[in-house]
């Protein structure tokens, strides 16, 4: 797909081309760490167009034709977030499937089932397992739901009131991997509650009553109850009592959750 600009009679097509050319070129120095910034120059967008102009010349003064900070910036948050829910779903799901393995394989490994941390009744460690899975999966859905809302696009709103150059909305939209553009110019520029969405689907997840800190804090009652060991690679021995094994690694990741819960 042609650029929209260009597409669209806004700008030229030989502009067009030197501007995507020199735009490659600025990735890959951003990539390599070879960009110079610099503060006089307020922002990622100055300098970008900047260091463009020194490469292309005019042209470069194009690159921010019917576009806004405001837009850029709108856009640019859902898109950096689009690809970091993309992450986390990955994550969590190759994390259910480890579970799902563990639970298949100990499946008739008999454990108590516990309220108020005394014993109560027999369940299987696999059924154990498949509890964390149906908490991941629904943190799963609240993270799908924040990206179905928040995958529409703020571009063409420009600062607040739209463009009066002939933009193709749609275009952009699809470009980006949208599913259509933001109906109202002023929601599409000052919207941030998908950000605060995502962030309370994180906090749901991550939270100290639910699912990562249930697992912790099960992981970290083992060795006083005792149902299992841990090894090794995710725990410490004691200072004065060589017979004592510390959870450590469990007990470190409790604690940065709760920090960042707060």
């Amino acid at each position: 797909m042609r650029p929209m600009l260009a597409a669209c009679g806004i700008i030229s097509q030989e502009d067009e081309a030197a501007i995507q050319k020199g735009l490659k070129e600025i990735g890959v120095e951003i990539r390599e760490g070879k960009f110079t910034f610099s503060t006089a120059l307020e922002d990622i967008h100055m300098n970008v167009e900047s260091r463009l102009a020194e490469l292309i010349g005019e042209a470069a003064g194009r690159l921010h034709t019917a576009r806004s900070r405001n837009d850029q910036v709108a856009t640019d948050l859902r898109l950096w977030l689009r690809d970091a829910l993309g992450d986390i779903d990955a994550l969590i799901a190759a994390f259910q499937k480890a579970l799902l393995g563990l639970a298949e394989k100990e499946a008739e490994t008999i454990m108590p089932g516990f309220t108020h941390l005394q014993s109560a009744q027999p369940v299987s460690f696999g059924h154990h397992m498949l509890a964390y899975v149906e908490m991941m999966g629904r943190d799963r859905g609240r993270f799908a739901d924040a990206r179905a809302r928040l995958n529409e696009s703020p571009l063409g709103a420009a600062a607040l009131a739209g463009t009066a150059y002939p933009v193709d909305r749609n275009m952009t939209a699809k470009a980006l991997g949208f599913d259509g553009p933001m109906a109202n110019s002023l929601d599409a520029v000052s919207a941030r509650d998908f950000a605060l969405e995502f962030l309370g689907a994180a906090s749901i997840c991550a939270g100290a009553s639910v699912s990562p800190c249930r697992r912790i804090g099960d992981l970290d009652l083992c060795p006083a109850l005792p149902l299992c060991v841990a090894c090794d690679q995710f725990s410490t021995g004691s200072s004065i009592m060589p017979q004592k094994r510390n959870p450590d690694a469990a007990e470190l990741v409790r604690a940065k959750i709760g920090a960042h819960c707060r």
